[in-house]
């Protein structure tokens, strides 16, 4: 049996490896909850016990993770920058959803029903455009970002002042647009690319600072913009309304600068620039994992549905006769049972049932089970079928828990996968740009969807019907991904000890 000695140079760290046979015993590794034979690691994939020293003492120097008070500092300064930061292109339209052409729902904002309204920028079909560059650069560019911040992971508090900096310029700057080019420009391409340039390092830090209870803090983070969304779009229309865009921008960059700027230096990571320039290079060996694609496709079907019935509920109501009034206040419903979703999955994510005398998590395919298939549920059976203020109460109280808590689903499906805190990110990224894609997915469809009657008689008052087909069934398919899944895997683990049975019997 032939041995291999070896010296690796990790940093400031020798070390010798001490000879080892080459056949070496192999082991058994999940993949998830599916049994896979596993090799031996190759010695470049093998951490350096040296290196793993240096993190244990550095860990019992530092705060502590999941608690104490520097935890839960950077996590209200995560809060404030979601809140306000993100919250200037997420919000809804609190009033009759304004058509063109096709039918496609101007579904950025306030600002949006302004500008179309009023000019220079009165009847431009492309507006829409503004508000899809400003989420769809936050989602799409997530894979970019995180290898970014991967790369140049010691300036990530840079990176977080730079990317609120370009935002806050970029509001500005589209205060003084002349043309609707310029004005995408600004409030569209360079405002989302700041929010990309933000987010993302604060994605990472959070994963430092949390580990047993990440889906909760990731729910709390992520239930920020249902927060700002109760008052941010009734600011912002009553200023528009009383002195036009140029100066609401303006204020917005000012109100920016002096709610962001105090939650800045609360968000640093919980490791030492040091720190950083000793990690071993990333492994993307989750690529070859089942469950990576299986987890992927579930998050691109929730999000191909998720976007319609937010945007389309108040024009829902004010098309069965109902107020204006009454189609934000749905809005508002949804903007607190998202809050309240967003909290509640985050927490059943970090849950641990003692299950045969062990304590282990809920299991997050259960969960990834239960949100769109609710969802689903309730957009065929409440939405579909509203005639009234109540009914459309109710979706949204269903809807806005059980598909505004799938996002926070991301941290477990993440650890699920790896526990590495950078791997988590990658993931998160990848899930993230399933979710763009539907995002971006959102108008075209529209346009193809939506028809021009109402029809109260008829299922999803004709107008509706189709929307409301389409995104509940986008809902039922992620639910029969993750269904599909458990029963292939309990379909391999009975296989599996089938044989073992024959394979015992013959011996």
């Amino acid at each position: 049996m032939t041995t291999l000695t070896n010296t690796i140079e990790l940093g400031q760290f020798p070390l010798q490896v001490r000879p080892v046979p080459l056949r070496l015993r192999s082991g058994i590794r999940r993949h998830g909850t599916v049994a896979a034979p596993l090799s031996p690691p190759s010695f470049e994939e093998r951490p350096s016990p040296s290196l793993d020293r240096d993190v244990e003492k550095l860990n019992e120097e530092l705060p502590p993770t999941d608690r104490g008070l520097a935890a839960w500092r950077f996590l209200i300064g995560a809060f404030m920058l979601e809140a306000f930061m993100f919250g200037m292109v997420n919000y809804k339209i609190p009033q009759m959803v304004k058509t063109d052409g096709a039918g496609f729902p101007l579904n950025y904002g306030v600002f949006q029903n302004y500008y179309s309204t009023h000019p220079p920028f009165e009847g431009n079909p492309n507006l829409s455009s503004i508000g899809t560059f400003g989420t769809a650069f936050y989602f799409l560019g997530a894979p970019i970002a995180t290898y970014l911040v991967r790369r140049y992971h010691r300036w990530q508090r840079e990176v977080i002042w730079t990317g609120c900096t370009i935002a806050i310029i970029s509001l500005v700057a589209a205060s003084f647009a002349p043309d609707f080019g310029t004005l995408l420009a600004t409030q569209g391409v360079t405002y989302g690319m700041g929010i990309l340039i933000m987010c993302y390092p604060v994605f990472s830090m959070l994963n430092e600072w949390w580990v047993d209870r990440r889906g909760l803090a990731l729910g709390i983070f992520c239930a920020a913009t249902g927060v700002s969304g109760l008052f941010y779009p009734f600011v912002l229309e009553i200023l528009l309304n009383r002195y036009g865009p140029a100066t609401t921008l303006r204020v917005s960059a000012v109100a920016l600068t002096l709610l962001c700027g105090p939650a800045l230096p609360l968000v640093k990571g919980r490791y030492p620039a040091s720190y950083h320039e000793k990690v071993p290079e990333m492994d993307y060996s989750f690529f070859k994992m089942p469950l990576f694609y299986v987890f992927s496709l579930t998050a691109l079907l929730q999000g191909l549905g998720f976007y319609f019935p937010m945007i389309y509920l108040p024009s829902y109501a004010t098309s069965l006769g109902l107020s204006n009034l009454m189609g934000a206040l749905l809005l508002v419903v949804f903007s607190l049972a998202q809050t309240v979703g967003q909290l509640t999955f985050g927490y059943f994510s970090d849950l641990r049932v003692k299950r045969f005398w062990v304590n282990q998590r809920v299991p997050v395919e259960i969960l990834l089970f239960v949100s769109p298939l609710v969802s689903g549920v309730a957009i065929l059976g409440l939405w579909g079928m509203a005639s009234g203020i109540v009914m459309l109460v109710g979706f949204g109280l269903v809807y806005g828990v059980f598909a505004g808590g799938f996002v926070v689903l991301w941290a477990r499906m993440s650890t699920t996968l790896s526990p590495s805190p950078s791997l988590a990110l990658i993931t998160l990224s990848a899930f993230a740009f399933m979710k763009g894609v539907g995002n971006v997915a959102t108008g075209p469809v529209s346009s193809a969807l939506l028809a021009t009657d109402v029809r109260p008689e008829e299922y999803g008052i004709g107008r509706f019907k189709n929307i409301v087909l389409y995104s509940g069934a986008c809902m039922l398919a992620s639910a029969t991904v993750m269904a599909g899944w458990w029963v292939w895997r309990k379909g391999v683990r009975w296989l599996g000890s089938k044989g073992g049975e024959r394979d015992a019997v013959r011996r």
